[in-house]
Parts: structure tokens; sequence; C-alpha cells
């Protein structure tokens, strides 16, 4: 992709995106043109999107790469999607095929997983979408439970990502301390999660 062609597609997304943002379709305007429609599903669906590249690669700042150069080919390719089909498990795959791309810059890596063992990882992280988006939901109603003091310590370190030293001043807690407590907020709330999946499974 060259510098021109990315800076331009991350314009007409960006302003795109800020206009349906704000836009409310009354009854007697024309539907959103094509463009239009593909910012709003990317829109809804990024975060499912993000996760599922994210889950497939190791670091967070490729993740974010990737799903960036998926975003332009859909871009390219929307002319091709149906609108009675599904956006994500189309999308997931133009994200795997980018997956692929950036495998292929580091294939002498030792770290990386054999070809056969990211694709089963693919597709078991397709079939697991429902069931992430359930706790993803439970996790957000676990979250709101927890004291004003509880949701900051989660959001610094998972949201803001700040380091353990920026947060031992902020808190005043040794680095000790600290861990201890996000490791107590981290276990209450998958154990508040699970509580919630269980009680879904028997209504």
């Amino acid at each position: 992709m060259g510098a021109l062609e990315k800076t331009i597609f991350q314009k007409e997304m960006a302003l795109l995106g800020a206009f349906l943002g704000k836009l409310v379709y009354p009854m007697s305007l024309e539907p959103p043109s094509r463009t239009e429609q593909l910012v709003l599903l990317l829109t809804q669906n990024q975060e499912p999107l993000f996760r599922y590249i994210f889950s497939l690669v190791s670091s967070e700042a490729d993740a974010r790469d990737i799903l960036q150069e998926t975003s332009l080919a859909l871009y390219r390719k929307f002319d091709q999607y149906e609108n009675s089909r599904p956006f994500l498990p189309w999308a997931y795959r133009f994200a795997y095929l980018q997956i692929q791309k950036h495998r292929a810059k580091f294939v002498r890596s030792p770290l990386l997983f054999s070809e056969d063992l990211i694709h089963l990882f693919a597709l078991e992280r397709e079939q697991m979408e429902p069931e992430l988006d359930l706790r993803l939901q439970f996790l957000d109603e676990c979250l709101g439970k927890l004291t004003p003091h509880d949701k900051e310590l989660v959001a610094s370190r998972y949201a803001l990502r700040e380091s353990a030293e920026e947060m031992m001043q902020r808190f005043a807690m040794s680095r000790r301390t600290l861990f201890r407590n996000l490791e107590l907020l981290r276990q209450r709330l998958h154990d508040c999660v699970t509580r919630q999946i269980q009680s879904e499974a028997l209504t």
C-alpha cells in the first residue's frame, strides 16, 4: 500500500466516520452509499474484527496495522459484498489474508506457528465469537459492580496501559500490593462473568 493511498483512505474513513456517527437518516432521505455502508459496518464491527486479528498475532501494534490493511482491502473489494450475507465472517476472510501477508515477512522467525496451526486457531476463533461477545457483555456488567477505586485500577492498567511505576506512584502502592490487587480484581471479574454465563445457561 502506497503512503499516499493510505493517507487518502485514512482521511476519507475518518471524515465519513465522524459524519455518520452524528447522522440520523430520516425516512425521506436516500439510503447510504456503498462507501457509507462500509463505514457503518466497520464502525459496528471494528472491535470483534480487531479481537480476531489480535488473537492470531503476538503484538497489539501489529494487530492494529493489520486491521488498517484489512479495512483498506475491504474498501477495495466492497463492491463484491452482498448485503444479505453476514458482514463479519466475510471480513474475517480478508483479515486472515492480511495476517498471512504479515506472517510472510517473518517467515524465518522461530516463534511463528505453523500454517496449519494458525488456520486451526482462526477457525476456532470464528466459532467462539458468539460466546466471546456474551462474555464481554457480562464483563461490562461486572465492571459496573466494582467500586470507583477498583474501576480506576482496572482502567489504568488495561485501558490506559499505564506502567506499573506510574500506577505505584499514582495509587501510592508498593509493587507487590499493586499486582496483588490487580490479580484479585482479575479473579473477581472472572468469577463474576463465569457466574453470569452459568446463570444464562440455566434460563
